[in-house]
């Protein structure tokens, strides 16, 4: 009988310390010598597998374990419980064989010498940088609950099985698992929105001078497709839901980096380099303003001298667009001097693009908690079959465009990719890739403070933090919904994690979707991206004449966005450290709500008007405020507005025609009014100070190498100020007027203005460029 041969090649050790019982009386966990196993000859001693060699070292260890019984926990993630019914959503990786049914599982698990092929295409890697590490090898054999463990143990190892094979696949029974978990280099691939990639990266693609109006259009359909490479510890597993089917995930495991300050090492390519100079033309017309063939000809006729008079004069205005003075120009060195500008524009799109995917899938990626999805899919045994060497070797990408074919749409089941449930990473909100603005809105506010902290094998913790807020305002009409997502992270372990340590970032979004946009909605989502600096007055101006032709016809949306990097929050930080009365209280002015009347019609005129009714206001609630409300009556506030109105000559002059509504409080009021405004937006001063308080808590915890713990309090005391749409204009007004004051200027916060179109699929962008000036 098979059992009965078998017997010789099963260790006398691993056969005494496997109890004679049933697979539900008794939990095991047998460990022993690999030694037995290879000198039995059911391991083998050495693998050869073309790009890499496996070899099982007779001094590591193997071990035998068993699952029986809810409640038992396998580290590798691949048995577990199912989740219940009502349980909340979770980044707990879902396991593929379920417990509490009529079976239970031995694992078989063995270490693995890895060392590269010198010819191979990829290379793992390990923590000291060496091609040679090791590799965990796991087999799950389902067994009936009544079956005896010893027996099962020896049929079991009568054919071992070894993911690194193929073969090995087609030997999983229904219910049966394989795992390969090892440290090396990860590919995927990624399908992003092309327009996406610019609602916040005008700045960095600027060859312009300052004050120039950046608009570019492009597709919302159109694609792009990248490869990111990282290098990580992760874990491929296959299991068989069913016969003909195979399931296989894509895992990240706990890190072996042990060397300080290593990190991912993200690397992104073009998976399809000429689709990405398609674009180039939307970007070059963009920063000359006109056609790239436009500027083209404009060259040829200047060259040829048959240029008339509105041509010359349009060449000269790209030329002073792009920083040239047409009198120094030499007409004979022009054509030259546009092609190095499309070179650089070139270089730039191609930096921007990959810096945008590479951060953005690095902010994701640092946030799934340790042994978290990557990738979970079922499909056909024949597919996974034919990838299943390139997925051991850690590349997805292949796979990744197979399932993104239209014509295997039917072949496969997809159950998780990096949080979602979609290939297609389209319209991303904050640093996110996969946060989609569908996602963030579909509640009508939350707030959210995530912290996922990953520990390596020598103790130490690489942490990420993201502290968001979503909400949804019926004040503020068209534009009623809007995000902030505070970020921090390490991408490399320490032992001790210090705020330090920490990169950090914040992207503010106020988001509008009108089915038929009016000329009002539209001038007050313009008003947005001018309180942020986004654009300015003259631009404004433009922008909305160039949107008109839309009003009515097409459903429309439109975004405004901040995004601080860590370089320039860093520089913003000193800058605030105590309450500035003046500051604060000019940005409250210019985020009152715009209309047509004369002293609202424009931030700079607000600013005129509300400053010193809200520098009165506030220093008021400071001397004389309840300190239960933190606020004065609506009364009060209407009486400090109309004695302003009334008496303050510059006050008077812009805003005579709104004296009537400001000096009248009638209960339960609206939004427009100095005093609505003050009572529907409440505790100003109190979320002015804390904002102040946080950053202020931020730079200590940076400097005096504070834990990153402390990040939870900065973000609390930095939210406040953005729990309301009128608050949250506030802050955008903040940190716009402190970069100006920086070397960079606006130039260094990216700012977008971003409309999208329904009927024609396209995306217009703006952007004024603007450099170092002071407020």
């Amino acid at each position: 009988m098979k059992v009965i041969e078998t017997l010789a090649n099963l260790p006398a050790e691993l056969a005494e310390k496997i109890p004679d019982v049933k697979l539900q009386d008794q939990d095991i966990r047998v460990t022993l010598a690999q030694e037995g196993l290879t000198r039995e000859g059911i391991l083998p001693p050495k693998l050869n597998l073309g790009d890499f060699a496996l070899s099982f070292e007779a001094s590591a260890e193997a071990t035998v374990r068993n699952f029986n019984s809810p409640g038992d926990v396998d580290e590798n993630g691949i048995v577990g419980e199912a989740a219940a019914a009502n349980a909340p959503p979770s980044d707990s990786p879902r396991p593929q064989l379920l417990l509490g049914g009529d079976k239970g599982w031995m694992r078989y698990q063995a270490t693995g010498l890895v060392k590269a092929a010198a010819s191979g295409r990829y290379t793992f890697v390990s923590a000291n940088g060496k091609t040679e590490l090791s590799a965990t090898l796991s087999d799950y054999r389902a067994h009936p609950l009544a079956r005896n463990m010893r027996e099962a143990a020896k049929e079991d190892l009568a054919s071992p099985r070894l993911l690194v094979n193929s073969t090995d696949l087609t030997k999983l029974g229904t219910g049966d698992a394989l795992s390969w978990r090892v440290r090396g280099m990860l590919e995927t691939g990624l399908d992003l929105g092309w327009a996406d990639l610019f609602t916040t990266n005008l700045g960095d693609l600027s060859f312009v001078r300052n004050s120039e109006l950046i608009e570019l259009k492009t597709s919302i359909v159109a694609l792009v497709r990248a490869r990111v490479s990282l290098t990580d510890d992760y874990q491929l597993s296959f299991s068989r839901p069913s016969p003909g089917r195979l399931q296989l995930a894509v895992r990240k495991a706990k890190s072996h980096e042990v060397t300080q300050g290593a990190g991912l090492g993200i690397q992104v390519a073009f998976a399809d380099p000429e689709a990405v100079q398609a674009r180039l033309k939307e970007v070059l017309s963009a920063l000359a303003g006109q056609a790239e063939a436009k500027v083209e000809e404009l060259i040829d006729k200047a060259l040829q001298k048959v240029a008339s008079s509105e041509d010359l004069a349009l060449l000269r205005t790209v030329l002073e667009r792009l920083g040239l003075d047409p009198q120094l120009v030499n007409l004979d060195h022009l054509k030259q001097e546009w092609e190095e500008l499309k070179q650089k524009v070139e270089g730039a799109l191609e930096k921007v693009v990959k810096a945008r995917i590479g951060a953005a899938f690095q902010y994701e990626y640092l946030r799934i908690s340790e042994s978290s999805t990557l990738l979970e899919v079922e499909l056909d045994e024949a597919t996974a079959l034919n990838f299943h060497g390139q997925l051991v070797l850690g590349n997805l990408v292949d796979l990744m465009s197979w399932l993104r074919a239209p014509e295997n749409a039917g072949r496969f089941t997809l159950k998780n990719y990096l949080n979602t449930a979609s290939f297609t990473l389209q319209q991303t909100v904050g640093f996110s890739l996969s946060l989609g603005t569908f996602e963030v809105f579909k509640a009508r506010g939350s707030l959210k403070q995530t912290w996922v902290s990953q520990e390596n094998t020598q103790g130490a913790r690489r942490q990420a933090f993201l502290g968001q807020r979503t909400y949804e305002d019926a004040l503020m009409g068209h534009r009623n919904r809007w995000a902030v997502d505070f970020r921090a992270d390490m991408e490399s372990f320490a032992q001790a994690p210090a705020a330090s340590d920490f990169r950090y970032g914040l992207h503010m979004l106020l988001w509008g979707q009108k089915k038929k946009l009016t000329k009002q909605e539209l001038q007050q989502a313009v008003d947005d991206a001018v309180v942020w600096g986004v654009l300015d007055a003259n631009d404004a101006s433009s922008v909305t004449t160039k949107l008109e032709a839309h009003l009515g016809k097409t459903d429309v949306q439109t975004q405004v966005e901040l995004k601080v990097s860590d370089d320039m929050l860093r520089e913003l930080v000193p800058r605030l450290q105590t309450f500035d009365l003046k500051l604060f209280s000019r940005a409250l002015a210019r985020a009152m709500p715009w209309s047509e009347q004369t002293a609202r019609v424009s931030s700079e005129f607000r600013k005129l008007v509300y400053a010193p009714i809200w520098e009165s206001y506030l220093t008021e609630v400071m001397n004389k405020g309840s300190f239960l409300s933190g606020d004065l009556s609506p009364t009060r506030a209407a009486q400090i507005a109309a004695w302003f109105i009334e008496r303050d000559s510059t006050v008077k002059q812009l805003a005579a025609g709104l004296l009537l509504r400001e000096k009248t409080w009638q209960p339960p009021g609206g939004n427009f009014s100095f005093a609505e405004v003050t009572d529907k937006n409440r505790n100003t001063l109190a979320k002015c100070r804390r904002f102040v308080d946080g950053l202020v808590r931020l730079r200590r915890s940076i400097e005096e190498r504070r834990s990153g713990e402390e990040l939870r309090t900065v973000h609390s005391d930095l939210e406040g100020l953005w729990n309301t749409g009128f608050h949250l204009r506030t802050a955008g007004a903040v940190l716009a007027e402190l970069a100006k004051s920086t070397p960079r200027g606006l130039g260094g916060i990216e700012r977008t203005f971003t409309v999208r179109l329904a009927d024609s699929q396209e995306q217009l962008v703006f952007s004024t460029a603007w450099g170092p000036s002071t407020p």
